[in-house]
């Protein structure tokens, strides 16, 4: 399942940043917390991590662009996403649990089986190898909020497991020496785990939560 790739907030009146420099191109893979491209801001130049592993399948900013916080930067999938990415990033993203327009999908159709027999059999085998495939759960990461910044202290969790989550929607806030500033969802699911509680102090680039979407 596509994943999309935000300006994340970089600090409490950072509404903007401009990209600096792409590391990866279209068509490279890319894995979870590696650095996918360079932004600056008025307070901070810092990189920006790859939320999940898999190809970058599209570039929506190209350098010198500016792109407010929670502008869309790029899509990472999976290979075979990239043929279906046209029909496939802005259905699933927008409507994650709209099974009739994509009644051949296995990710959605399963939500709400809509025939008997024909339709339950059909998609009851495809569905079951899919959360093992990994694409199930997207994992949450400390971002670099600095060029020297190596970590960052949990100041307060906005969502609990078990809440509802949406893109960019604020999900933690996060101190450090340079800044203190809220870090938004990835992607839109449900909160499955925290990995860093409250007054935790994690590394740049460490896990600190689960999305399942």
């Amino acid at each position: 399942m596509p994943v999309t790739v935000t300006m994340p907030q970089l600090g409490e009146s950072v509404t903007e940043g401009t990209i600096t420099r792409w590391l990866k191109a279209v068509g490279d893979t890319v894995a979870a917390d590696e650095p996918l491209l360079e932004v600056s801001t008025d307070k901070v130049d810092t990189e920006i991590p790859a939320p999940a592993s898999g190809v970058l399948l599209s570039i929506d900013a190209a350098e010198d662009d500016t792109v407010e916080v929670g502008g869309v930067l790029a899509v990472i999938g999976e290979p075979d996403d990239a043929a279906a990415a046209p029909a496939g990033e802005p259905s699933e993203p927008a409507e994650p649990a709209t099974p009739e327009p994509v009644a051949a999908d296995t990710p959605a159709e399963p939500v709400a089986p809509t025939e008997t027999a024909s339709a339950e059999a059909a998609p009851s085998e495809p569905a079951t190898p899919e959360p093992v495939s990994g694409g199930s759960e997207v994992s949450v990461v400390l971002p670099a909020l600095g060029e020297s910044v190596t970590e960052g202290v949990i100041t307060r969790w906005l969502k609990s497991v078990g809440d509802a989550v949406e893109a960019d929607e604020p999900l933690v806030e996060i101190s450090t020496d340079k800044v203190d500033t809220e870090i938004p969802a990835p992607v839109s699911g449900t909160l499955a785990a925290i990995a860093a509680d409250t007054d935790a102090t994690v590394e740049v680039g460490a896990e600190i939560a689960r999305i399942s979407t």
